[in-house]
């Protein structure tokens, strides 16, 4: 939400918010690098700590340029385009180098609960930022002193200082002693050819370069849509993601304990089918209506959970340990492709739509409706690939369905104890393995 009205703020168009999110996954070719020097080094700890902080600190400048009035309108564009590219770089090293890292401190019998509370509580964080700072940005638009310059300039601010205080709780995190041995034969070849061998893995990556593509075709554009179509407030959009991050960490306990009995594939795809049709759904918004885009923050926030945890998840049970780090980067890599490419397209598609007048029957469609449509689509036939990607235990449909009803989390008159002391189970499957 900050990002988008930060780039309308600096009157960047459809193909440059385009450009500007396909850049986190243009990115992840840096990781091949810093998998390189993990190989090398072992100290996966210290380059992410370091790539983090670099990437976090980068928005100071950014904010800086941003708001020089001695600086042209595309000068500060390119400025600004150039630095943000820069910090994503860094967080793409990062977070190659913390997946490496945490994959091998977290037992496997755990990992699904473990990864559950962490996405847990960063998303009751952000829940909390984007309603703090929504709220902030609503006061301040069309203030006389200040105005959106001096929201934008507090709530990126703000953003930097808790980066930085994070870091030094993930430096006090351990390092397993086994990463210290250094493995000197190590070549860029060795990182290249092994993931693109192992049939299973390359199938995934196929998979991962379709959905990548058909889900960012359209995901940039939703604030977008919301800020200038719907004409939705900050508050309002605020408290949307507030509803979303509340529904994830909901269901990011309940797909954590899910996903360590009937394992990732089956959660995957039944969480797909779902984020298949909900850029559909959206295309049904009207500015005046509350009530769809409420119910569909809490489902997209419910079953994305269960996407994106068990998509991390499967991506560490399908790659052998000792080459984790490199399938770690090709997979980012081949992910980000299709994941870049997106909202490039739909940023060219945006600038030709944006001349026509469509309408389907009496009805006007408008330009960002159409991306809507056609990324459920390309949704559809990407998931169509999943089927021929298998993990190890993997379970049926049916099975899920039975946990799921056993779930004693989903019991109403037994209450959500595991929620409000998430670590409790965790620490007892820790004391017992």
């Amino acid at each position: 939400m900050f990002l988008t009205g930060f780039a309308l703020y600096l009157g960047m168009d459809e193909f440059m918010l385009g450009v500007v999110a396909s850049m986190p996954f243009m990115v992840t070719i840096f990781q091949l690098p810093a998998s390189y020097i993990i190989g090398k080094t072992g100290k996966r700890k210290q380059i992410s700590c370091w790539a983090a902080a670099i990437a976090r600190s980068i928005w100071i400048p950014i904010l800086a340029v941003a708001l020089l009035p001695s600086l042209r309108a595309n000068e500060k564009l390119f400025i600004i385009l150039g630095m943000i590219f820069i910090s994503y770089a860094f967080v793409s090293i990062s977070y190659v180098s913390w997946l490496s890292w945490l994959s091998e401190l977290v037992p496997e019998e755990i990992r699904g609960r473990f990864f559950g509370t962490r996405n847990m509580l960063c998303g009751a964080a952000g829940m909390i930022a984007m309603v703090l700072f929504g709220r902030l940005l609503d006061n301040l638009n069309g203030h006389v002193l200040g105005g959106l310059p001096l929201g934008f300039g507090i709530t990126f601010i703000s953003a930097v200082l808790f980066g930085m205080v994070s870091l030094r709780f993930l430096n006090r995190i351990s390092e397993p002693q086994q990463s210290s041995r250094f493995n000197h034969t190590v070549t860029p070849r060795s990182l290249l050819i092994p993931p693109f061998k192992e049939n299973n893995f390359r199938r995934f990556l196929i998979y991962a370069l379709a959905w990548g593509f058909s889900v960012n075709f359209a995901s940039p554009f939703f604030t977008l849509y919301f800020l200038r179509d719907l004409r939705f407030s900050y508050s309002f959009i605020a408290i949307l993601g507030m509803i979303s991050a509340l529904a994830d960490l909901l269901a990011m306990q309940l797909w954590g304990r899910v996903s360590d009995r009937v394992k990732n594939k089956v959660v995957i795809q039944a969480s797909s089918w779902v984020a298949v049709f909900l850029p559909l759904a959206w295309v049904s918004a009207r500015p005046e209506g509350a009530v769809l885009p409420i119910a569909l923050h809490i489902v997209g926030g419910a079953f994305w959970a269960g996407i994106n945890l068990c998509t991390s998840n499967i991506l560490l049970r399908i790659s052998p340990q000792e080459d984790r780090a490199s399938f770690i980067a090709i997979y980012n890599i081949i992910a980000g492709l299709g994941s870049a490419i997106g909202p490039i397209l739909s940023g060219f598609a945006l600038r030709f739509l944006s001349q026509v007048d469509l309408y389907l029957f009496s009805w006007k469609v408008l330009p960002l409706q159409i991306i809507f449509m056609a990324s459920s689509l390309f949704r559809l036939l990407s998931l169509q690939l999943f089927k021929y990607v298998h993990e190890p235990e993997e379970a049926r449909f049916g099975q899920m369905v039975r946990i799921l009803r056993s779930v004693r989390g989903l019991n109403v008159a037994n209450g959500y104890n595991y929620l409000l002391h998430p670590f409790i189970e965790i620490s007892g499957t820790r004391q017992k393995s």
